[in-house]
C-alpha cells in the first residue's frame, strides 16, 4: 500500500468536503465547517498545514437526516457505529471517509478501520445552568469513551475503564449515549454544543449559531460556516486563535494513511 503525503491527504479531504457540501445544500441539511477546519480557513484560507483531518458540525436533527440519507453506494462512505470487515468506526459522532484509503495497521478486530475522513459532530441542547451543563457533558464524554473502547486497542487503555466498558454490550453504551444527548429538550435551552466526541467543556454555543450561515473559502472552494466566526473560534480556542502554536506542537493525529 502507498502511504499518502499530507498534500495528498488534503486533496482527498477537500473532495469529501465538496461532496458533503453538495449533498447538504441539495437536501436542505444545515452544516458548518468547524474546529481546526474553520480555523485553517480563517487563518490560511486553506487547511492548517500540519492537520490531517477535517471537521463539520450539524444540529442533531440535521445530523440524523444526514446519516440516514447520505448515499451508501457512493464514492465516499458515512460511518456511524459501523462494524464490519471492511470498515469499522464506533462512536457517538460520524465520519465520512474514502474507502480507497485506510489507516489500518495490525489486527482489524482491535482497531478502528477507516481512511482519510471528515468528522461530523452533532450539536445537542445543553442545560442553561453551568453546573448541570458540566455534569451532562462529563457523562456524555464518559459514555462515548466506553462506546469507543469497542473500536480501539484495549491494551493501551486503563484496565479499569476497559473492564467497565466490556461488562456491558456495545448496544448498551450506544443507548446510554443517545439517552444523554436527548435528555434536554430543545425548547428548554437557548444553548447547544458538541457532547459526542467532545474533549472538554468549551463546546457551548447559542442555538442561533447556524441560523444565518455564512460562506468561507477553503482551498479555493466555498463552504458554509457560522456567521460569527470570531465568536465561535474564541469559544473553542481562546482569543489568540490566530497565533500558530510553537513548531514542536504542529502535529496532526499521527496515524499514517495508505492508498489501497
Amino acid at each position: 500500500m502507498e502511504a499518502l503525503s499530507l498534500p495528498q491527504i488534503h486533496s482527498v479531504l477537500l473532495d469529501i468536503l465538496i461532496d458533503i457540501d453538495s449533498f447538504c445544500r441539495s437536501n436542505g441539511i444545515r452544516y458548518a465547517i468547524g474546529y481546526g477546519t474553520l480555523l485553517g480557513a480563517v487563518r490560511y484560507g486553506d487547511f492548517i498545514p500540519w492537520d490531517d483531518d477535517a471537521d463539520l458540525i450539524m444540529p442533531r436533527e440535521d445530523f440524523e437526516r444526514f446519516i440516514d440519507t447520505y448515499p451508501s453506494d457512493g464514492r465516499y462512505h458515512c460511518l456511524y457505529n459501523t462494524d464490519c470487515e471492511e470498515e469499522r468506526f464506533i462512536s457517538g459522532f460520524a465520519k465520512v471517509h474514502d474507502p480507497q484509503t485506510d489507516k489500518f495497521v495490525g489486527n482489524k478486530k482491535y482497531r478502528n478501520h477507516y481512511g482519510v475522513s471528515v468528522d461530523i459532530f452533532p450539536l445537542d441542547p445543553l442545560p442553561e445552568d453551568p453546573k448541570e451543563r458540566r455534569k451532562l457533558i462529563a457523562r456524555a464524554m464518559h459514555y462515548n469513551r466506553m462506546l469507543g473502547f469497542y473500536g480501539k486497542h484495549f491494551f493501551h487503555s486503563s484496565p479499569f475503564l476497559m473492564i467497565e466498558a466490556r461488562i456491558r454490550r456495545m448496544d448498551y453504551w450506544f443507548r446510554k449515549c443517545n439517552e444523554t444527548v436527548h435528555s434536554v429538550k430543545p425548547e428548554e435551552s437557548s444553548l447547544y454544543g458538541v457532547m459526542m466526541g467532545a474533549r472538554g467543556f468549551h463546546n457551548v454555543h447559542p442555538k442561533t449559531l447556524l441560523d444565518e450561515p455564512a460562506e468561507i473559502s477553503l482551498a479555493g472552494h466555498k463552504f458554509l460556516c457560522p456567521k460569527d466566526t470570531d465568536s465561535y473560534l474564541r469559544q473553542i480556542y481562546g482569543p489568540d486563535y490566530m497565533t500558530p502554536p510553537p513548531e514542536d506542537q504542529r502535529t496532526g493525529h499521527g496515524d499514517p494513511v495508505y492508498r489501497i
